[in-house]
């Protein structure tokens, strides 16, 4: 049975537009009104941030302070499986501290796990719009709140994968078959997990697609990659070693690595069609919903938990009808924060 994770208080201190902020917050349905450049945004921004370390708007954390200062402090009380924690991010400028209760780290793959959640923005069709790093990074982060070891392997595929491109340039061939032995395993470890979220994502995406459209046209999921479905690890880990080893002069041309999981994507289509191509601007928005409602059912489901649900701007991303669909959903999930320029 899924225990409650319950935010209680956010302090804000020279965040954004916040000189200095308290929120109090209740276990069901948080509704946060006002008219546009009022600041409702800034507190999603702030959860989102001490979720996973990142900001929906922008990519450079010391945008974040508040003009005219040096530093920022974050701060959550929360509980989570009963009990009572409190989560820190103080950012001076130059350097990230974390700290949840009384230990202190640095390194934002331990902050993943401790506070799960998912957000919806308005401009979250990008998921479907944009390229396939984007899509990428949306399976990497839900995955990275659930197991610590992909972030391990995921880490470990980019550096390995960036050293064999140096020696692809220098055409130094004799050291770069050590670097394939690194990145093989963790490609098929990151492989498998895609899938397998793929999978998951597959399982709930398609009815909360149907509840919110009702739509009869399935939508579906698939990865699109070259590892020709290969289920047993080992067995990929020679498939990809396989391929370097026959790409390697075509590599070596280019001086950069052709094949791994770094190229690969995810296909969202309804019915035969994809959703990137043929889907109307509601369609999309709707898939986007469904897909981040699917990867809030997943977390749940994984961790045993009910994860934080972060909407911004719920009236921009949906029609009137869609939005009432929505809304009558969140009231069965567990913590939701929204955003909205009018009553609800």
């Amino acid at each position: 049975m899924s225990s409650g994770l319950f935010l209680q208080k956010l302090y804000l201190r020279y965040f954004r537009r916040y000189e200095e902020a308290t929120f109090d917050f209740t276990p069901a349905i948080n509704t946060i009104v006002g008219p546009n450049a009022y600041g409702k945004t800034t507190i999603l921004e702030a959860i989102q941030l001490l979720i996973n370390g990142r900001s929906f708007r922008t990519q450079q954390i010391s945008d974040m302070i508040q003009y005219g200062q040096k530093y920022f402090h974050i701060e959550a009380c929360f509980i989570k499986q009963g009990i009572a924690q409190t989560l820190k991010i103080l950012y001076d400028g130059s350097e990230r501290k974390i700290i949840h209760n009384s230990t202190a780290f640095s390194s934002v793959a331990n902050l993943l796990g401790i506070l799960q959640g998912v957000v919806l923005t308005p401009d979250s069709t990008s998921l479907i719009k944009g390229s396939p790093l984007l899509r990428r990074h949306f399976l990497d982060l839900q995955i990275a709140q659930i197991d610590p070891l992909y972030v391990h392997y995921l880490t470990r595929y980019i550096g390995a994968m960036r050293q064999r491109n140096v020696l692809l340039k220098k055409n130094e061939m004799l050291a770069i078959q050590t670097w394939e032995q690194e990145m093989a395993g963790a490609a098929a470890y990151v492989t498998l997990q895609r899938e397998q979220t793929i999978a998951d994502l597959q399982k709930w995406g398609n009815g909360l697609y149907g509840m919110l459209t009702a739509e009869t046209a399935p939508l579906s999921l698939e990865y699109k990659n070259s590892s020709r479905q290969i289920k047993d690890m080992q067995l990929l880990r020679q498939h990809y070693l396989q391929q370097w080893d026959k790409l390697r002069v075509r590599e070596k041309e280019v001086g950069m690595t052709l094949y791994g999981p770094h190229r690969d994507d995810l296909l969202i289509k309804i019915g035969d069609r994809e959703v990137r191509l043929f889907a109307s601007e509601g369609q999309q928005r709707s898939c986007v919903m469904a897909l981040r409602l699917a990867e809030w059912q997943r977390l749940r489901e994984l961790s045993q938990e009910l994860p934080l649900m972060l909407i911004d701007d719920v009236g921009v991303s949906l029609d009137t009808t869609r939005r009432q669909k929505l809304l009558i959903h969140l009231k069965t999930l567990g913590q939701v924060f929204i955003t909205s320029t009018e009553e609800l």
